[in-house]
């Protein structure tokens, strides 16, 4: 297989001291059929077959039978590790496939030595003197003007997706031979309040985050405006050979300070064909009327395509993905996968991904605290309802299939997984034969002899010592020490004897 050689990390020869995150270019050879002369594209790794991209995208825990043999505080651990489950169709290798021509149609028309270099040098230069900013010492030729959107509703995989395709490229490559660094691909987060000076800004720190340079001032950084930031961002493109710029949570686009959609529809125009580099926009159904370009828009700035992804409906993708996922399993008396039991994961989670996966491990943890070992219908539709409580009103608009209704919840992931998992894990014992024995706080030992005197009209001394000899090392509340205490009293009583004395303290 011909690919990248991922030597070691930067610092290598001659390179640039701040690429500290770069790999050294190795390229295809000059006999193979991928070879085209230009190092940007020589240096990529090798283009896959669909079957190739659904290997490489498929994310699975490590499972071994033996872990079966652990407590249940132990498999706990294991369980978590379903949060990297990722189970990819055929969309997601179509993803893949269209980012990577457009890193390379990109690519192809900016050879580092093209005559079209020069032009872009001068453009450049020219922008960057009427700015005021400082030119960077590298520039490349035109790209061609190509971009895609993807909108679909949050848990549909848009973001995952995208990150798992994208860190199967080497995201900087330094080329000693050519003292050039190359950006294969950088993805920024549209600020929430969607102004489009923080979403320049944004990807310039994302530049200065990757290369180690400091473009942003510590204080007081929007004082430099927006025209400071937008040149910022295409000397950084053309400077480091930006291969493809992915730009996610466009939704916030809609927030009333990104100064309506024509001001944004005439910044992306700007993005597309001055920085001359490929991209990608990623948003929920709220950014559908920001990302939906008409016409005149669309033949301007270049649009390539855009994409829709909804949640799985039932039927043979959401079949492979239950049926994938049921084999990881935790627990001892795992059950079945009945016909029951998918029409309860399909009710529960509407075919969204991101629920699919953490509820069911969530459900797993249920059954591990329970001490029940198996997982049930019923089950899993107890953990849906109460410890996905927040999901509840947007699981009800996707049920309901009022357009409206889906659109207002669309963007709402009210719930973190880790808390979920972290809220069950200590409810469980460290061991499955015996629970930890842990001191009383001394505060609740006190409670329960104020009760105790109280109840039984004793002395303090007495309450002490039989609160002591109900206790028997084990944590419990002020009331059940309370119960026990006065049971034994009253249980010495009826045999004649005196409460004795315990001098364990």
């Amino acid at each position: 297989m011909i690919s990248i050689g991922l030597r070691n990390a930067l610092p290598q020869k001659n390179a640039p001291a701040l690429f500290r995150n770069a790999f050294e270019a190795v390229y295809v050879p000059e006999s193979h059929p991928l070879h085209t002369g230009n190092p940007l594209i020589d240096a990529l790794p090798p283009v896959r077959s669909d079957e190739d991209w659904l290997r490489t995208l498929f994310g699975q825990p490590d499972f071994d039978p033996s872990q079966l043999e652990a407590d249940a505080h132990t498999r706990s651990y294991f369980v978590a590790n379903l949060k990297h489950f990722f189970y990819p169709f055929a969309v997601h290798a179509k993803l893949a496939r269209r980012v990577d021509q457009f890193i390379r149609w990109g690519y192809g028309y900016r050879h580092p030595y093209s005559p079209e270099r020069k032009a872009m040098l001068q453009k450049t230069y020219a922008e960057a003197q009427a700015a005021g900013v400082a030119l960077p010492h590298q520039f490349s030729a035109v790209a061609p003007i190509c971009s895609y959107s993807l909108i679909g509703g949050s848990g549909m995989g848009k973001s995952t997706s995208i990150e798992r395709v994208l860190a199967s490229y080497p995201q900087c490559i330094w080329h000693p031979d050519h003292h050039l660094t190359q950006v294969v691909w950088l993805k920024v987060d549209c600020p929430k309040n969607g102004d489009v000076l923080d979403l320049a800004a944004s990807v310039v720190g994302a530049f200065d985050e990757l290369l180690g340079t400091s473009s942003i001032p510590a204080s007081n950084w929007r004082r430099y405006g927006e025209g400071y930031y937008r040149v910022k961002v295409k000397q950084f493109a053309v400077a480091h050979h930006l291969g493809l710029l992915v730009l996610d949570e466009m939704q916030n686009l809609c927030a009333k300070r990104s100064g309506g959609r024509e001001v944004m529809l005439n910044w992306f125009q700007e993005l597309v064909n001055d920085l001359k580099v490929p991209i990608i926009l990623l948003g929920t159904y709220k950014a559908t009327n920001v990302l939906q370009l008409d016409m005149r828009h669309a033949r301007r700035a270049g649009i390539f395509g855009s994409e829709r992804w909804d949640p799985l409906k039932p039927g043979a993708e959401f079949n492979a993905i239950v049926q994938a996922l049921w084999r990881f399993q935790w627990l001892r008396r795992p059950g079945e996968l009945t016909d029951e039991m998918r029409a309860v994961i399909y009710e529960e989670t509407q075919g969204v991904r991101a629920f699919i996966v953490d509820m069911f491990l969530v459900a797993q943890l249920y059954a591990l605290w329970k001490g029940d070992e198996t997982l049930t219908p019923n089950v899993f539709r107890h953990v849906a309802r109460t410890e996905f409580s927040a999901v509840q009103p947007m699981l009800s608009a996707l049920r309901s299939g009022d357009p409206a209704r889906i659109r207002k919840y669309d963007d709402l992931m009210p719930y973190q997984i880790d808390e979920h998992i972290e809220q069950l894990r200590r409810l469980m014992p460290v061991t499955q034969e015996e629970h930890v024995q842990l001191p009383t706080h001394a505060s609740t030992m006190a409670e329960a002899c104020a009760k105790v005197m109280s109840a039984l009209s004793i002395s303090e001394t007495e309450a002490k010592q039989l609160v002591l000899r109900v206790m028997n090392g084990k944590a419990q509340s002020a009331r059940a020490l309370t119960r026990a205490a006065c049971k034994l009293y009253y249980e010495s009583v009826d045999k004649g004897d005196e409460v004795e004395e315990n001098t364990d303290e």
